[in-house]
């Protein structure tokens, strides 16, 4: 069955924009007016929902207060005047905000006035005609990432898409290779320190052990351009090539990934080095991608000498776990790509409390069809 195609959308606000900007993006069915219910304690995200289709180009949205108390009656009054409002129209309400009360609420006075209910299904990605018989129907792919952190109040301020040459790409595989062995991941680990002891000057002496890992990830950097040795002295041409050696060149990886994905059709949107800002706050972000009109946050992490590596493991994940629902919602999921393996307890805390989804070692090298799999999975 097609999606029905209304002139006004009712729909009631909530802490998840989501559904209703989804609801009122679908081609063939975008609506000329939304009229949002709000209680008291919504106001605040009522704002931004309105700025957030106002994004999406919408001109027209007006709200209507409900009192706190979600009576029966008061939630039949508000949907009354709006029905009296829109005249004569093609009108429906969106079930999927709001609070329980207010959708059984106004599923009956649809029901009683024979007016076109839907709900949409974000996890299923179905849109469902609500009635004495339910109908269903897949949901396009119509959000991008911009759109998804509208819906929850963030802005993006800069964001890298740009492809990554053939030979570079190449050379990125190769020192993940190389630094996924158990010789390999000393190797980082030196390279990581010396980096970080560079900072300011771009300069750091170095006279431990020419081993054959480390001179490898040497030749592969030095084939980058992020560094040069001489004698005992390591030299950083700029600051970006000493933040690429202290890892960044993964993130590098993990954006030659997504920019292949989303050439291929498998990814809807995507980028990489992210500023968003929040109320004020900036954040940094290493990778978004959109896919199914849910976002997904991807955190890189290669830093393997730490005084205290476990204090550091935990950080990164609860930043991971922290960001998905900030920026996406409860639709929204997290991953951390670490070149060093998390300790198993950390392994199973990401999994089991913080639903951060853990690649590491070897594993990255099959990113493209982990991530994959991962966009696929409810």
């Amino acid at each position: 069955m097609p999606i029905l195609s209304l002139h006004h959308h009712i729909i009631f606000v909530s802490d998840q924009a989501v559904p209703t900007i989804l609801g009122a993006s679908l081609p063939g069915a975008v609506p000329a007016h939304i009229h949002a219910v709000v209680t008291p304690t919504m106001r605040e995200a009522g704002t931004l929902l309105e700025e957030a289709l106002r994004l999406r180009g919408f001109i027209r949205c007006t709200q209507y207060p409900l009192e706190d108390n979600l009576s029966q009656d008061a939630m039949y009054s508000v949907l009354d005047a709006i029905r009296n409002s829109i005249g004569e129209e093609t009108f429906g309400v969106n079930l999927t905000g709001g609070t329980k009360l207010m959708a059984l609420a106004a599923a009956e006075w649809a029901y009683a006035y024979d007016v076109p209910a839907f709900y949409i299904d974000t996890v299923k990605g179905q849109f469902i005609q609500i009635g004495t018989t339910w109908h269903y129907a897949p949901l396009p792919d119509v959000l991008s990432i911009r759109d998804l952190l509208s819906a929850n109040a963030f802005s993006i301020e800069s964001a890298d898409t740009s492809p990554v040459p053939k030979e570079r790409r190449e050379l990125l595989i190769k020192l993940l290779e190389c630094t996924c062995t158990h010789d390999g991941e000393k190797a980082l680990g030196r390279l990581n320190w010396l980096a970080e002891q560079a900072q300011g000057n771009l300069r750091v002496y170095d006279d431990g052990p020419m081993e054959p890992a480390w001179e490898q990830v040497m030749t592969l950097c030095s084939c980058a351009g992020t560094l040069q040795r001489r004698d005992n002295e390591l030299l950083f041409p700029n600051e970006n090539a000493r933040r690429w050696c202290n890892g960044v060149w993964l993130e590098e990886y993990v954006k030659a990934t997504l920019y292949h994905l989303h050439a291929c059709k498998k990814i809807k949107d995507w980028a990489s080095s992210v500023r968003v800002r929040h109320k004020g706050i900036l954040n940094e972000l290493d990778a978004l991608f959109s896919v199914h009109n849910r976002l997904f946050i991807i955190e890189c992490k290669t830093t393997c000498m730490v005084k205290k590596p476990m204090q550091r493991d935990n950080a990164t994940l609860y930043k991971a776990d922290s960001l998905h629902d900030r920026l996406g919602g409860v639709f929204a999921k997290a991953m951390l790509c670490s070149v060093r393996p998390l300790a198993d307890k950390d392994k199973e805390r990401a999994k089991k409390q913080l639903q951060v989804h853990i690649v590491s070692g070897n594993d990255l090298l099959r990113l493209a069809d982990i991530l994959t799999l991962w966009s696929q999975t409810p």
